[in-house]
Parts: structure tokens; sequence; C-alpha cells
């Protein structure tokens, strides 16, 4: 019991550790903090991209290095895992897409639909004349930086090892993915309310988080899942680019 709490503590700097003697205890204030600002992006939508990088400096700030290694800021047990990783994640949006698809086709209950709405929004200010492939990359390069880095630091970073290390990876597993899946809120199925939507949404939140922690404890590193993040967010992109020309608009 004493090597599993003392596993825990490492993640933050001693200090922190006198103060909350369970990591996964300051993991859950680090995940209320964000999640308060992120839920806030349903009104202000640059509280979203905000809510993750205040996420980005935390492991130099709250951890030192023995704590960082301990949280996956180091290289995975095989280089592989970078691209086989990015596989897995790919597996994962092809069967939400599939979900989506089959239960709503392209009704405004498909996420990707709405995903759609919003990527049109985002670019409403660019001038007239601009090429698709210049707008897919001004929409998708902030997708793949943004979340992949600040949300793998804390959901397959803090809340991933500090609950692993207070009760099982399988437990951990679960809390990160729904607290991952909970916050996703923030997105769709709240402004306007869609019940329906949120059905295949959440669950669709829930298990690409449990495919980015299995690619976490399997390669023992955040990277692959932060690079597995990237090429997800790359394919909604792709996905909405390509196969909903009338409801992005272009």
């Amino acid at each position: 019991m004493k090597k599993e709490q003392s596993k825990s503590q490492a993640l933050f700097r001693p200090t922190l550790s006198n103060v909350f003697p369970k990591a996964w205890i300051l993991a859950v204030l680090l995940f209320d903090i964000h999640a308060l600002i992120r839920l806030g992006g349903l009104w202000n939508s640059l509280l979203i991209p905000l809510s993750m990088i205040i996420i980005w400096p935390l492991p130099w700030i709250l951890s030192d290095k023995e704590g960082r290694r301990n949280l996956g800021l180091k290289s995975p047990t095989s280089l592989k895992w970078l691209l086989s990783g990015s596989f897995f994640a790919i597996g994962a949006l092809l069967l939400c897409i599939g979900s989506a698809w089959l239960i709503f086709g392209t009704s405004d209950n498909n996420w990707f639909v709405q995903h759609a709405f919003m990527l049109k929004e985002s670019l409403g200010s660019i001038p007239d004349g601009t090429s698709l492939e210049t707008k897919f990359w001004i929409v998708t390069i902030p997708a793949m930086i943004f979340s992949p880095i600040g949300e793998e630091f804390l959901y397959r970073g803090y809340i991933l090892k500090s609950f692993s290390d207070e009760w099982g990876p399988k437990v951990g597993q679960l809390i990160q993915a729904g607290a991952f899946a909970f916050v996703h809120l923030a997105h769709y199925g709240l402004m306007q309310f869609q019940p329906l939507l949120i059905l295949i949404w959440i669950p669709s939140m829930f298990l690409t988080a449990l495919v980015f922690g299995w690619i976490v404890q399997k390669s023992d590193s955040l990277w692959p899942a932060v690079a597995a993040h990237a090429i997800f967010n790359l394919g909604m992109n792709a996905v909405v680019f390509l196969m909903l020309p009338n409801q992005f608009g272009v």
C-alpha cells in the first residue's frame, strides 16, 4: 500500500504531495478548474481552447523531473507506438463515424453534422476565394495542437495515473474516460439541447478516451496518445470536408 501511495505522490512536487497526500485529490481539483472553464465555452467558445492551453505548462510547474516521467513525459517502450497508436485512433474514429451515420444519417443529431456547423462558423470571417485546402488547415492545425497536448496531459496523465495508482488501471481508465466524455458536452448537445445526439456523442468520446488511455498504458508514454489524438482530430475534420459539403457550405 505504501509503495502504491508513493508512486501516486511522485506525480507532484514534494511540497504539493505534503498538502495533497493523495495525488488523485489534486488531479480532481485540476479537472474541476479545467471543466469549469471549458463548460464556460457554451457561452464563449474561446474558453474551450483556453481550458486546454492552461494545462500545457502544469507538468513543469506542478511536477519535478521524476514526476513528469511518472506522468508519461518520456519515450515510449517502443517507437512503433508513435505510429501504431495512430492506427488505433483511426479505428476509434471509424467506429464513431459508423455509429453516427448508421443511427442518424446526416440529420442534425449526427455529431459530425454539428461539427460541420461549428467549422463553418469558425471560418465565417475567412475572405471569399480562400481555397478549400487552406480552409481545412486553418481549422485543423489548431485542432491538432490545442486538445491533443492539454487533454492528454490532464486525462491520460494526471487523472489516469493518479487513479490507477490508487485503485488500479481499470478504475483509472473508467474515470479518465468518463471525465473526458463529460467535458465534451461543452461542444455539442447542450446548446441547443439534443438528447439523441448526446446518446451517441458521449459514448463516442468515452470510447475514444479508452483507446487513448490504452495506448498510454501499453506504450508507457503520453506522446503516442498525443500523436493519436492529433490524428483523430485530423480525421474528424477530414470527414466533414469530404462527406458533409452541404452542411459545411463548401
